[in-house]
Parts: structure tokens; C-alpha cells; sequence
């Protein structure tokens, strides 16, 4: 018999089948235990100025192309 992975399942493909890959990448990172400690980390801070958050968006990858 076959081991089905978690990735195979329906349920899941479903779920990730209407994301697109913004979508898809904020899926991943909030599943993913290390990025979870860093953002608990920094969110922990007293201060956090904008270089933080910065090297924050660095160490993940994060893009933010939309300014408010």
C-alpha cells in the first residue's frame, strides 16, 4: 500500500486550490514553526522600528509592494 503524504490529500489540495501564489506563500509561512518564532519575536519587542521589520521582510523573503 502506498503512503499517502499530506500534500496528497484532497482536503488539502482543495484548500489550496483556490490561492494564488501570494496566497499560497502566506499559507506556507504561517505553517512554518521557525517563521511563526521569529514573527512572535518581533512582535515581542518593546520597540520595533522600521530597519527590524525590515531585516524581518529580508530573512523571510517577504515582498510589499503595495504602500498604504
Amino acid at each position: 500500500m502506498p503512503t499517502i503524504r499530506p500534500w496528497d490529500a484532497a482536503p488539502l489540495r482543495r484548500a489550496l486550490a483556490g490561492l494564488d501564489p501570494a496566497g499560497l506563500a502566506q499559507e506556507w509561512l504561517r505553517h512554518n514553526l521557525a517563521y511563526r518564532h521569529d514573527h512572535a519575536a518581533i512582535i515581542r519587542m518593546d520597540k520595533v522600528d522600521a530597519e527590524a521589520w525590515r531585516a524581518f521582510a529580508r530573512r523571510w523573503g517577504l515582498r510589499f509592494p503595495c504602500r498604504p
